[in-house]
């Protein structure tokens, strides 16, 4: 069985696997579908790697915002699309829990595309609260909680999004209640002002808020501590190891692309995110440049997705597509 640490480590090992573009011609473009909006933390990653493989294979390379329904336009477009390596999607790890959570999904999260890579991971999900709040510890909060039961509130970037997962898992092993309050976008706005108490965000989105003290990590989800944040403790440290939904962007090619044309498509990838200024752009975002073969990033998805079927459902999160 894959280990989870393993995968989502530097993975350098991965990028040195030789894959043969075996006579392929891949088209002129290659298409990027972005399931989020244009603008944000995520979006300019997407136009980081967009640049850099565009520099290094010679492709022009398009990055197509496609937001809406929890991903699910972007993602049903691709699984729809014909697998000649002009398109890939750009998703996080969000595409596997939609799997889980939403009654109709109009494709399998995995056998509904052709699984590429892993382009990157972080260190999971920071537990924040504002600068100047009350609480400096997740003890600090929990015990507020629960002599307030339902008094306090957590923002996520919407229902069934991973931060909404994360949050709804950190309640039950904490014995909380506590009122889910999503958002279409980012909470950041809402949870510097104090209009919501805390929320769950990958700290490399939020790294300039929290050097700049507009907000504090209490704490953060993985299996080691972050070298951007050596202070902040994981949740494992503090008894809680059940809350484990790892960050992380992949990349998912149409369902049943020729093999030679996925070895191309790798090629060129793989290329890119052994680019030496690409890595040293996501080191700087405290990102860990991944790049698995696509055969290892299938068991990836595979593994994670069986975890998700067994720990979601009792959460009782459900979503329509």
């Amino acid at each position: 069985m894959l280990n989870r640490r393993e995968a989502l480590a530097g993975l350098a090992a991965g990028l040195a696997v030789p894959m043969t573009q075996a006579g392929s011609n891949l088209p002129d473009m290659l298409r990027i579908v972005m399931p989020f909006p244009a603008g944000g933390a995520l979006d300019g990653m997407t136009r980081i790697f967009a640049d850099s493989y565009q520099k290094v294979t010679g492709r022009t390379c398009l990055v197509d915002n496609k937001p809406g329904a929890a991903t699910t336009i972007g993602a049903a477009e691709v699984s729809r699309a014909r697998p000649d390596g002009s398109v890939v999607l750009w998703t996080t790890g969000g595409h596997l829990t939609n799997g889980v959570l939403m009654r109709k999904l109009p494709y399998h999260p995995i056998d509904g595309f052709t699984p590429l890579t892993m382009v990157y991971s972080t260190y999971g999900f920071a537990l924040l609260h504002r600068a100047d709040g009350p609480f400096n510890s997740v003890a600090d909060f929990v015990a507020a909680a629960k002599k307030q039961p339902g008094r306090f509130s957590y923002a996520s970037a919407g229902n069934g999004n991973t931060t909404h997962v994360v949050g709804a898992l950190f309640a039950k092993q904490a014995g909380i209640e506590l009122i889910h309050v999503p958002y279409k976008g980012t909470p950041l706005t809402d949870l510097i002002s104090g209009v919501v108490d805390v929320s769950f965000i990958a700290p490399s989105s939020v790294m300039q808020y929290i050097e700049a003290r507009k907000i504090k990590a209490l704490a953060i989800t993985g299996a080691q501590r972050a070298d951007t944040l050596p202070n902040v403790p994981t949740f494992a440290e503090l008894g809680m190891p059940e809350i484990d939904v790892p960050a992380w962007i992949g990349m998912l090619a149409p369902p049943r692309m020729p093999p030679d044309v996925l070895a191309a498509l790798y090629d060129g990838v793989a290329k890119t995110l052994a680019d030496a200024e690409f890595k040293s752009k996501m080191v700087a975002f405290g990102n860990q440049v991944s790049g698995m073969p696509p055969e290892r990033f299938k068991a990836y998805l595979q593994q994670e997705y069986a975890r998700y079927q067994r720990i979601l459902p009792p959460l009782g999160i459900e979503m329509d597509a």
